[in-house]
């Protein structure tokens, strides 16, 4: 057992060293027909699509749609009102939801450019918009209040409004079986909502000021906070069970507020539970939120880092990709299996996490076997006991 420890130990340390490696990049940037690119001050929001592969941005000209892979623009939207203050995209890609300054939600079909409907009831201006991954659900913030949209019904109406905040709603996250919806507010405090019957599950006095990026983890485990609108406030990162409401660690190498997280996905089942950040210090972390280690350090970016998303490849997720946005309107591709930067604990560099990486591993540690329960055969269970000795 003492042996196996040791081994653990040093399989964590050689995959948690940080890095700050440039291979593997592309990018392209925002621009309107040939005019000159965004300024940081043009951008009035911008988010990826729920699968990356779609980004949209609004600015004082409308709202548009890009090929994250390519940046051919896919949509342009008309521009209704001045501000746009809040954009979000289906999960089919079929439909962009932005919110005005006038407190209206317009709907909009991607493929048509038409304002399908619009949903009115708030009586402050709406500045955080969610759809639920199962795409039933429309979640809407503004002061003091959210609204859940049902998109199942011809004619989209709320079906029941939250009150809990007692300010204005900055964030809003949907859990990825779309059961719990999580929201923040200007006063650091999260609350996680039962989606079907609108209870209050928990209240989470998680930071000291507005709370401005949220992401769940694929395995509806954890939910993690971070962000800050005061720049001289705390710069952390606060992992939670969704379960309990308890805190389970923090993060606290940014050297800015944080406004974008996202987990790696599934691949093929298995999930690896990595997790990115960037802010405005304009750099982007990867982080193990089992162990707490800081995994690797992306910097060079002109501008504060606004968006993430992981990008699928074409047989499915794959968390390859990194893709980020900045307020420059710069659209960043990151490859996590470029030479000399792997995907965290794939240490044999294939770009797949599975059990020839426990095997790799292992040979270089000296174990003679990767068979490390000693059934006779090299699978899951073998990982899962390492999982458990690095919670340990």
């Amino acid at each position: 057992m003492r042996q196996l420890q040791i081994f653990v130990l040093l399989f964590t340390h050689a995959l948690c060293l940080p890095n700050s490696f440039a291979q593997g990049v592309t990018q392209w940037h925002v621009s309107e027909d040939g005019k000159v690119p965004l300024c940081p001050t043009a951008v009035n929001a911008i988010t990826f699509s729920h699968d990356g592969t779609q980004i949209a941005v609004a600015t004082a000209d409308g709202i548009a749609l890009y090929d994250t892979y390519t940046g051919k623009k896919i949509a342009r939207l008309p521009l209704l009102t001045n501000t746009t203050t809040a954009i979000a995209v289906s999960p089919d890609n079929r439909t962009v939801a932005s919110a005005s300054e006038n407190s209206t939600i317009h709907l909009w079909n991607i493929h048509t450019r038409e304002n399908v409907t619009n949903l009115t009831g708030h009586a402050d201006p709406v500045v955080a918009l969610a759809f639920s991954p199962n795409g039933n659900t429309l979640a809407s913030g503004s002061f003091r209040e959210i609204r859940l949209w049902n998109l199942n019904l011809e004619q989209a109406s709320h079906t029941v409004v939250l009150h809990g905040h007692r300010d204005m709603v900055t964030t809003l996250a949907f859990s990825p079986d779309s059961k719990t919806l999580a929201s923040t507010s200007f006063y650091g405090t999260i609350l996680l909502w039962d989606v079907e019957t609108g209870q209050l599950r928990h209240n989470l006095s998680a930071h000291t000021d507005s709370v401005l990026a949220l992401a769940f983890s694929p395995d509806n485990q954890i939910l993690a906070s971070g962000g800050y609108w005061n720049t001289n406030a705390e710069n952390t990162i606060r992992l939670w069970n969704i379960h309990t409401g308890q805190l389970l660690t923090t993060f606290e190498d940014h050297t800015a507020p944080v406004f974008a997280l996202a987990f790696v996905p599934d691949v093929h089942g298995i999930y690896s539970g990595n997790l990115a950040s960037a802010g405005w210090d304009n750099t982007i972390r990867m982080w193990h939120p089992r162990t707490g280690q800081l995994q690797a350090i992306f910097e060079g970016y002109t501008a504060p880092v606004f968006a993430l998303a992981f990008l699928p490849d074409t047989d499915g997720p794959s968390g390859k990709t990194l893709a980020s946005a900045s307020l420059d309107g710069i659209i960043q591709l990151r490859s996590l299996t470029a030479p000399g930067l792997q995907v965290p604990w794939d240490v044999n560099a294939d770009g797949v996490v599975n059990i020839l990486d426990l095997a790799f591993v292992a040979s270089r540690f000296g174990e003679n076997s990767p068979d490390l329960n000693g059934d006779g055969i090299v699978n899951i269970l073998d990982l899962i006991i390492v999982a458990n000795h690095i919670r340990q």
